[in-house]
């Protein structure tokens, strides 16, 4: 125990020696307080802790010095530099931590350095020589920390005590002039940018919780009267969050970089930004770092290592940014837009060093006054991995809009485009711009509709891509945006609602992309007409409210918002401001609301998929190219962990069901994998919409994805990579995706892994298992002991256990590199009851053998009796053959039992009580 009155301090300071920290066992706290000089506007009490470190509290001569040094600064400190008029100081408590030994002196936390000079370590009045130099930390949740060191206007975010990213200096430009916080560390000639004013605040934030925020204020003069932006950190103690956040005070104008799709890559506010090596040594910990993003449009492969080079951001890559430890994915920060989606973009600005860098796009022109922006860095704690920190980021950007997740909406299983086989005709598909020779489009319907029926392939919707409506210059290809939104009188002559009523009988989905310069609303609507002559962009609510009752009168329940890359591709000034493309979407989603319609986002860029937190209409986003366009199109296993994390249902486009389709519009295309693309889409909870010629559908592929009635059979949530996938080394060298299904009742969880283009074997351990729990389902519990099989050897099966740390060899599964056939395979852990010694292994014959749409219960008897008792669903003629096993013991043999179920009633349930 440390004698307290040794320790020295001033008269007017408190004083203490502690000596139990965890961390620094000795450690001095200095405390000063003082009032703000009378003429300032407040009296509010400003708050100074200085710690220092001492490898002995008693050496009171140190101390004493030390003190005086911080009493010195305490009294010298100011929150705004050379300002007289404060009126806006709000609660302020810096707290300052300076940590001093003999040999050398270093900085922790929110701090201060003491720089010691002619030290002797022997001596205990040694008389030391102190600079002192300010610097602030904020710390949450013990796992990130934000340095501000306000000399040197830099900052660094520490995670495992390593500076994970390191500030470049704060930039702006308007007025056509470049502004940096340090103009000689830029590549390009800028202005001095001049901090005027530093303050800081405590508040709550209804979501994220507590926070202590820093707040700079800039200027382009070294006076206080041209205060221009405003850049705050806003630290949250609760969780592990750090908002960063741009103001702008006053109209600024002259910010564009250009009007080229290239200025995408440019910001003209950078605020976070970090340095990133370019074409050179690593020299960052960022450089290292694995990634998890989007990298360019469509692009499903979405990983990597280090961001030179490889990480552009604008336009295509980035949002949400996601950068891990290559050996401990639960080491991860995933970086963010959290407001005004479709301007606030991450960069690697070749303007900025290529640095990383967040903040208005390079192509807007001017902004209003009051405009902010803010962008969200995340940490993981221990055992949050990718899924897991992903899925949280979700959570908290849909807390952020008040908008629920897919999932929990009433009815959510029960949705047709979810919970049904539908039939495509947009690209890839054997209609698409393509009909029946010597047959109109109607009669081609006609005659499919015919095809499904006799056949009984139960088709439940149909969708009608772009070739119904006149285009721009009355071209009748894909090419041009929407002239006049009604169906040509060559390809439905009676109309759609006709065709829907009389022939298809069955919703629909209707194809829907931008508007042309020629359009033929603009005499009654107001629209904005692209410089490029191409995109025109409707202005008004009440034209979107049309629209929508229109085509739901012709019995449309989904609209396919597509071509959404074009808005900003093919339209520069529809990014001139940071309204009109955000406006867009709103004036979307409310003429779907009000009519009662669901979207579906088709070729959407980066903001555009985060731009949806804004609104409830967009259900469900098409996340790969097109069909036929790009043969491993179905690989979404990544994107998904994103889309889903948000609350949309990701969708992989249609397929065929045979390999080859007779005089197809696409030359010598051959599908190679096809049970692959149906199981994936069957997998994806989107659309699962074959697109064959008429009497060119294979029955026993959709059989397998189906009931008779065409409800499919459907795991809990999308699939999606696992984390082991994401590690630089020792993970599978291919793909490997989780999934899970249960019956109805939710009282029983079967587990699914598909692997797919593994170029080598890879061992399965059962943590990879435990870590996919998560609060996705909290009825879903991972059990201690599983029976594993594959779907297509049932019969050479695996006990699976946490008991002796179980591990499967998943076997090789290589892509090959001249038909593109990807061989996979699908194993399912069925969990073993200790109170029986029944094994579910499910209907064999089904691409997912145990799901909710075929079980509406299974139940293990409590009473003592080793019965199983399990209620399964069918629909009139159908003959399901369910597959059970019994061993005696847990490990031991199984025998193989197949059970007949003949249903005789449009929908019934069959018991079977096993004893």
């Amino acid at each position: 125990m440390i004698d307290d009155s040794k320790c020295w301090a001033s008269t007017d300071s408190r004083r203490r020696c502690i000596k139990s920290d965890k961390d620094y066992p000795n450690y001095f706290i200095y405390s000063y307080n003082k009032v703000d000089q009378p003429h300032q506007l407040t009296d509010e009490h400003v708050h100074y802790t200085l710690i220092c470190h001492a490898n002995n509290c008693n050496n009171n001569q140190s101390i004493k010095q030390l003190s005086e040094l911080a009493r010195q600064f305490a009294e010298n400190s100011r929150l705004i530099n050379n300002a007289t008029d404060r009126t806006r100081l709000h609660d302020k408590s810096f707290a300052i931590k300076f940590l001093v030994s003999y040999f050398d002196i270093f900085c922790f936390g929110l701090c201060m350095i003491a720089d010691e000079e002619g030290t002797n370590h022997d001596n205990q009045n040694a008389q030391h020589l102190y600079t002192i130099q300010s610097l602030l930390t904020y710390e949450n949740s013990s796992i990130v920390s934000l340095y501000w060191n306000s000399n040197h206007l830099e900052y660094k975010i520490i995670r495992d005590n390593e500076i994970w990213f390191e500030s470049g200096p704060f930039f702006i430009h308007f007025n056509q002039t470049y502004y940096s916080s340090a103009p000689e560390q830029e590549i390009i000639p800028m202005l001095p940018l001049y901090l005027i004013e530093q303050y800081e605040k405590i508040g709550t934030d209804i979501i994220f919780g507590l926070f202590n925020k820093l707040s700079l204020r800039w200027s382009y003069t070294n006076t206080t009267n041209n205060f221009i932006w405003e850049t705050s950190f806003k630290i949250f103690h609760e969780q592990s969050i750090i908002l960063f956040e741009q103001y702008f005070p006053i109209d600024l104008n002259e910010m564009s970089q250009g009007n080229i799709r290239e200025t995408f890559k440019y910001v003209s506010t950078a605020f976070p930004r970090f340095k990133v090596s370019f074409n050179q040594t690593d020299q960052y910990i960022i450089d290292q770092l694995g990634h998890f993003t989007f990298l360019d449009a469509w692009d499903l492969n979405m990983r990597g290592i280090g961001l030179k080079n490889v990480f552009n951001g604008g336009l295509y890559s980035g949002n949400p940014l996601l950068l891990y430890n290559l050996t401990k994915l639960d080491s991860n920060i995933i970086l963010s837009s959290l407001t005004n989606f479709m301007t606030n973009f991450q960069t690697r600005s070749p303007s900025l060093n290529y640095h990383l860098s967040c903040g208005l796009h390079g192509r807007i022109h001017q902004i209003q006054q009051s405009f902010s922006l803010t962008t969200i860095l995340l940490s993981s704690q221990s055992k949050q991995g990718i899924n897991q920190i992903i899925n949280l980021w979700g959570k908290l950007m849909l807390q952020y809009y008040g908008k629920e997740h897919i999932k929990q909406q009433k009815n959510f299983h029960n949705d047709f485009y979810i919970s049904k086989l539908g039939y495509y005709t947009d690209t890839g598909a054997y209609y698409w711009y393509n009909k029946e020779s010597n047959l109109t489009y109607e009669q081609t319907f006609i005659k499919l509709k015919q095809y499904h029926v006799q056949e009984h392939i139960p088709i439940q919707y149909y969708e009608l891509d772009s070739y119904w409506y006149y285009k721009q210059n009355n071209n009748t290809g894909e090419h041009g945006g929407i002239k006049l939104y009604e169906p040509r009188l060559d390809i439905f002559p009676n109309g759609i609602e006709i065709l829907q009523r009389n022939i298809l009988q069955t919703p629909l989905i209707v194809h829907h992309k931008y508007y042309s310069t020629d359009n033929l609303y603009q005499n009654k609507y107001q629209f904005l007409n692209g410089s490029d002559g191409q995109v025109s962009l409707p202005l008004e609510q009440i034209f979107f409210n049309k629209i929508f009752s229109q085509i739901k009168q012709w019995g449309v329940e989904i609209l396919i918002q597509d071509w959404l890359s074009s808005v900003y591709e093919d339209m520069p000034n529809s990014s001139w401001d940071v309204h009109i493309a955000r406006e867009y979407h709103l004036h979307l989603a409310e003429g779907a609301k009000q009519a009662g319609i669901k979207l579906i986002y088709c070729m959407p860029l980066n903001p555009d998929i985060l731009e949806t937190l804004e609104n409830t209409q967009v259900h469900y986003m098409r996340i790969s190219d097109d069909y036929s366009v790009n043969i491993n199109q179905w690989n979404i296993g990544r994107a998904s962990i994103i889309t889903w994390a948000i609350g949309i249902i990701p969708f992989k486009d249609t397929f065929w069901t045979n390999s080859i389709q007779p005089q197809s519009p696409y030359g010598n295309f051959t599908e190679p994998n096809i049970q692959l693309n149906a199981l994936i889409a069957l997998m994806s909870l989107g659309g699962v919409a074959i697109s064959d010629k008429i009497g060119n559908t294979n029955v026993t592929v959709v059989n397998r994805l189906c009931r008779l009635d065409g409800v499919l059979f459907r795991p809990e949530r999308p699939a999606t990579a696992m984390d082991s996938t994401f590690l630089g080394s020792g993970g599978p060298k291919g793909e490997m995706w989780h999934t899970y299904s249960s019956d109805a009742q939710q009282s029983f969880f079967v587990e699914y892994i598909m692997i797919t283009n593994l170029t080598e074997s890879y061992i399965f351990s059962w943590n990879e298992l435990f870590n996919t729990q998560e609060d996705d389902n909290p009825n879903r519990i991972i059990s201690d002991i599983y029976l594993v099989f594959e779907l297509e050897n049932s019969r050479d099966y695996y006990w699976f256990t946490s008991i002796n740390s179980s591990t499967i060899l998943m076997p090789s599964c290589a892509q090959d590199k001249l038909t593109y056939y990807s061989p996979f395979h699908l194993f399912v852990f069925v969990p073993y009851s200790k109170i029986s010694n029944w094994i579910l292994f499910g209907e064999l014959s089904k691409q997912l053998p145990i799901t909710r749409q075929r079980f509406s219960s299974i139940q293990y008897s409590l009473n003592g009796t080793d019965t199983f008792k399990i209620n399964v669903t069918g629909v009139y003629g159908e003959q399901v053959w369910i597959t059970i096993g019994h061993s005696e013991h847990v490990f031991g043999q199984i025998d193989f039992y197949t059970i007949q179920c003949s249903f005789l009633s449009i929908e019934s349930i069959s018991t079977m009580i096993i004893t």
